[in-house]
């Protein structure tokens, strides 16, 4: 009897899909969080960005990262603070244009109130699911894409 060896694409490597996920997260965090920034905050485009986010992070995990079973839960934390930094970019890029500030300065310098004008005037009761929304996605699409 032969004993089936797994392909080098279904074979776990768990650091791979790691950085694979965190960068995919970060790259969805800043894209998504400048278009938001340019477009301004009408409340109904974090539903979006969420499911784009979530799955970008899945894919990037899944992909590179084999079957590591471990990496399909890391997503849900990564894809959530990953959509939460796309609205503290997009608040900060926002806050920048309406100012004299660049969006560098408006993220380091002035964190605090970037941070307290994204706390009062876009984080509301929807964000918060579609923060689950994209944690959630990003977990089943990590799960579907090693199978």
């Amino acid at each position: 009897m032969i004993a089936s060896v797994p392909s080098a694409a279904q074979a776990p490597r768990p650091v791979r899909g790691l950085a694979a996920g965190i960068a995919a997260a970060l790259l969805g965090a800043v894209v998504f969080g400048f278009i938001q920034g340019k477009i301004g905050h009408r409340g109904q485009e974090v539903g979006y960005w969420a499911l784009c986010i979530g799955l970008l992070t899945g894919v990037a995990l899944g992909k590179l990262g084999g079957r590591a079973p471990l990496l399909a839960l890391v997503g849900i934390p990564l894809a959530v603070v990953s959509v939460s930094l796309a609205q503290l970019i997009g608040a900060a890029v926002l806050m920048g244009d309406e100012s004299s500030w660049p969006t560098s300065d408006a993220l380091i310098k002035h964190f605090g109130l970037v941070a307290d004008y994204w706390r009062d005037h876009i984080l509301g009761r929807n964000d918060i699911t579609f923060y689950a929304v994209a944690g959630a996605e990003s977990y089943l699409v990590a799960k579907r894409v090693t199978e």
